[in-house]
């Protein structure tokens, strides 16, 4: 399949607004709580606009009252005058770039910390809709251009516009005559200036895209080089990532020429300008207010004129760069859980042994209905088996009883009480999961079980690897419960990760357990290792499994058979296995029943 078209702009490549006011009137309650460091910074930038126009008026004293009458008297002090007037200029500089470089950061940090608390308040239906690259990018990316806005880009356009205002009117005033040189040249100026920051914006904006694209390339080639191998994919595989790259070199070389053509178009025009200077001074006397210092000191200004004008149109792009970041990440705060906490005593606590009831509950995803008026009840310390095919809706279900998604009619009540009025953390603690798959953080396998919480002891996770019997694998590894996982848990086999998933849930000690085909990965050796495991994590639990390998589910008190999101059967298995209906067909799939259909016995 080819890549789309290198002219299609994306959200991650597109430029908004220069200046947004509203945005930016958001972004300045961030630098509200720093107002300090922005005061300071703005003190500076008249300090150093100061400091930059005298230097000129100093030659200009050099040249017509000691170098030109040839008298010496007092050019010493000129000299040590200016000497001190260029370390002000270093230390107002090295000032600016520390005070922006502070308050840049100390803004970011706290945007940054605003954003990662709102991910985590975020339900599940966010990240099912927004793909985790975006949300990555808002966090890094997006974060870094707000800081580049404030570090090197506002402040200094601020500082650049005064700089450039301040030496418009010294020249003015220094030689009228001298300044409409300068004015015939500006629309040059600033004409060259736009053209070439719109085309190297435009290349810009290409390499962007080509750089998302070749780092979502890259990303599919490390998670998929299994199949990229089995199917001989590598040579295909690289002549289209050659593709991308050779775009993204053409496109970096536009910019760049676009980048050399405005460098070197600004310097050749400041060497035409100081030349008509030259020769326009030459052709006027002193009588009309034009020296030679004067002279001197007008080209050194139309020398500082140009450096804030290439500023300027360094900065259009940093801000445009800043603008459309903090309209994405502001898009990203406003993002509205469909989740909320209940406000209620979190004192609140529930039945050591809570009973499940579920009314006529109904969910779907967008138009496609999922669950039709689902009720079930589950007794404190009852097992209950959930079978059925693939988009039954029983993973739905398990999302509804711990409150990732809401059930869009019917009720959910444990303990006696609504689902909704349950504090989260009281519902999380009660409710354990154990999925198909365990997912491992960085971390040592201690932390991946007790997952930081300050309240579980180290003994606690101790014991608890020892009952699910994931402490045989952990004792042989080198540092045991201090072994370090590498990403995602990739140095464990897939059956030592979901032992320590089952531990987990064990140390977490939940009311109410849900298994969601915990075996349903691992092979038959693995699979036996897990079950006696589940076996006991589930003593004395209510549990809720869901299992595809009717084998694990037919010590269950009760299997509930799904499909179409509804409950068409109900009962033992040894009821259940006698009787006409989808459980006995699945299991004369699973395990090729005779007729006479005898009990299945567990082992």
């Amino acid at each position: 399949m080819s890549p789309p078209p290198i002219e299609a702009v994306t959200e991650e490549t597109r430029y908004g607004a220069f200046l947004d006011l509203h945005l930016l009137r958001r972004f300045f309650r961030y630098a509200k709580p720093h107002t300090r460091w922005v005061l300071l910074a703005l003190a500076i930038l008249p300090l150093n606009t100061l400091i930059q126009l005298g230097q000129p008026l100093l030659l200009r004293q050099a040249v017509d009252e000691h170098l030109i009458p040839g008298t010496l008297d007092g050019f010493a002090g000129l000299l040590v005058a200016l000497g001190v007037l260029l370390l002000l200029q270093a230390l107002a500089g090295y000032g600016m770039s520390v005070v922006n470089a502070t308050l840049g950061q100390r803004v970011v940090r706290d945007l940054r910390r605003d954003l990662f608390g709102h991910l985590l308040r975020l339900d599940a239906s966010y990240f099912n809709k927004h793909a985790s690259g975006r949300t990555t990018n808002r966090v890094t990316n997006d974060v870094e251009a707000v800081s580049q806005m404030v570090s090197a880009g506002l402040i200094h356009l601020i500082g650049d516009v005064v700089l450039l205002t301040g030496i418009l009117i010294s020249m003015a005033l220094l030689a009228p005559t001298l300044s409409l040189t300068l004015v015939v040249a500006l629309p040059l100026i600033v004409g060259g200036t736009l053209l070439a920051a719109k085309k190297s914006r435009l290349a810009q904006r290409e390499n962007r895209l080509m750089l998302a694209r070749m780092a979502s390339r890259l990303t599919e080639e490390i998670e998929g080089q299994q199949e990229v191998r089995l199917f001989h994919r590598q040579q295909r595989n690289h002549a289209e990532f050659e593709q991308q790259n050779q775009v993204y070199f053409t496109s970096s070389l536009v910019s760049n020429t676009w980048e050399a053509f405005q460098f070197s178009f600004i310097d050749a025009l400041s060497t035409v300008v100081i030349a008509a200077l030259f020769w326009i001074g030459a052709s006027m006397s002193s009588a009309d207010g034009v020296t030679i210092g004067t002279l001197v000191a007008f080209i050194d200004y139309v020398r500082r004129v140009f450096q804030p004008v290439r500023d300027l149109s360094g900065k259009f792009t940093t801000m445009q760069a800043a603008m459309t970041a903090l309209e994405r990440i502001f898009g990203l705060l406003d993002s509205k859980p469909q989740i909320t906490d209940a406000q209620v005593n979190h004192a609140f606590t529930l039945p050591a042994r809570p009973r499940l009831v579920m009314q006529e509950v109904g969910f779907a995803y967008g138009e496609q209905p999922i669950l039709k008026n689902l009720s079930l009840t589950v007794e404190p310390g009852e097992q209950v088996a959930v079978v059925g095919p693939t988009g039954a809706g029983k993973s739905t279900l398990i999302k509804l009883l711990n409150r990732t998604y809401e059930p869009q009619q019917g009720i959910i009540q444990l303990g006696g009480q609504d689902l909704q009025n349950i504090p989260m953390a009281t519902l999380r603690r009660t409710v354990g999961v154990v999925p198909q798959e365990t997912f491992l953080f960085s971390g040592t396998i201690a932390e991946n079980i007790h997952l930081r919480d300050p309240s579980i002891p180290q003994a606690a996770v101790e014991e608890a690897a020892h009952k699910t019997g994931a402490m045989a694998f952990i004792a042989d590894l080198p540092e045991g419960l201090n072994t370090r996982l590498t990403e995602r848990g990739g140095n464990l086999s897939s059956g030592q990760r979901q032992l320590l998933g089952i531990t987990r849930a064990f140390v977490f000690n939940p009311a109410l357990l849900i298994l969601d085909e915990a075996t349903s990965s691992v092979d038959t050796i693995s699979e036996r290792l897990i079950q006696n495991a589940l076996q006991e994590l589930m003593v004395g639990r209510t549990a809720i499994v869901i299992a595809h390998r009717l084998n694990t589910i037919i010590g269950a008190d009760r299997v509930i058979v799904m499909h179409g999101g509804e409950i068409i059967q109900g009962g033992s298995h040894q009821t259940l296995v006698t009787q006409p209906g989808l459980y006995r067909k699945l299991c004369e799939l699973q395990f090729g029943l005779d007729g006479s259909l005898p009990t299945l016995q567990q082992g």
